[in-house]
């Protein structure tokens, strides 16, 4: 059974920035590749809800690395609405301390 995607605002802010920071730094192609992983990521996601680690003592919260083990998106699983809820994308380079979700 496909989930529906629902994107949180913090998660729009993320990839947004994301996307910003790629093209201060980088290429299109780099970009262009950035976007194309999500997609690709939340397609499988939608059909394998499940297959993101499970982050312990976060009440069902899952992450998966999206690109390049840089960023990972940190999501919910709704089992019973058959929906999974992006909470956050998370750049590896930032601080950690800073990873509240």
């Amino acid at each position: 059974m496909v989930h529906e995607i629902i994107w949180s605002p913090r998660a729009i802010v993320d990839y947004v920035d994301n996307l910003e920071y790629l093209n201060k730094e980088w290429t299109e192609q780099e970009i262009n590749n950035f976007i194309s992983a999500v997609h690709d990521k939340l397609i499988v996601l939608s059909h394998q809800p499940y297959i993101g680690a499970l982050k312990k003592n976060k009440r069902g919260k899952r992450y998966i690395t999206i690109i390049n083990k840089r960023i990972s998106l940190v999501y919910r699983v709704k089992p019973i609405k058959k929906q999974i809820e992006l909470l956050l994308f998370w750049n590896t380079y930032r601080n950690p301390s800073g990873l509240k979700f």
